[in-house]
């Protein structure tokens, strides 16, 4: 069995070529010096774990791949798979827009039927949260985590703010401004999403200890 050192050293100047990338160009990618880049693909040192695990990632493999004496493949953007994820973007812009498009169109309308009415303004305040569920139904293999808890969250507390406004200057409902306690709601539905993206990365951690056992593995087997 060969040494892990040499065997992730070997594995990491095949990845980088299979992306046809230069040690100074994968440096910058990484955020790292093309020196250090050298040293790892020489074998001198390795980079720790967690940097290891980062490095898999711009792969696309796992830990296994990378400490295996089998040749990995890295993970390679076709072409298509780029136009697939540019396509969902526009979705999304398209998706969020046509929701402000039809709030703009009701108004105007209701303004023009009423003449002197009211304008039911209510409808833009509608289309946050609305717009919102669109570019994440729409979104959702195109978004990271982070930029869909932000979309999750301001459409919880829109819809609370629309519910609420909605009922005080757009019903007869007596005494409605003092619905306000709706806003509580809010807070266990930030911890419910919040809690969701700890789950989702729960499968990053049990990954990363995983690959922790694999290398103390194969160092007691080198010992």
């Amino acid at each position: 069995m060969k040494d892990v050192k040499s065997v992730v050293a070997q594995n990491l100047g095949i990845l980088r070529k299979q992306k046809g990338l230069t040690q100074a160009e994968l440096a910058e990618r990484l955020n790292y010096s093309d020196k250090a880049i050298s040293r790892w693909e020489k074998g001198d040192t390795l980079p720790d774990l967690n940097v290891l695990y980062e490095i898999c990632e711009f792969y696309g493999i796992t830990m296994n791949d990378l400490v295996g004496e089998t040749e990995p493949q890295a993970k390679i953007e076709s072409k298509k798979e780029r136009d697939i994820r540019a396509y969902g973007a526009w979705i999304c812009c398209f998706a969020g827009v046509s929701i402000w498009l039809i709030a703009a169109i009701i108004y105007f309308i209701y303004d023009t039927v009423k003449g002197n009415g009211q304008p039911p303004w209510i409808v833009f305040v509608w289309a946050v949260p609305l717009s919102c569920v669109a570019v994440l139904l729409f979104g959702k293999n195109v978004f990271n985590w982070i930029v869909k808890f932000i979309l999750s969250s301001v459409c919880a507390w829109a819809t609370l703010a629309s519910i609420y406004l909605h009922l005080v200057f757009f019903t007869s409902v007596e005494n409605a401004y003092n619905f306000w306690p709706i806003f509580f709601i809010g807070i266990p539905v930030q911890a419910i999403l919040f809690l969701m993206q700890k789950l989702a990365k729960y499968g990053y951690l049990r990954e990363k200890s995983k690959a922790e056992d694999i290398l103390e593995e194969q160092e007691s087997d080198d010992n």
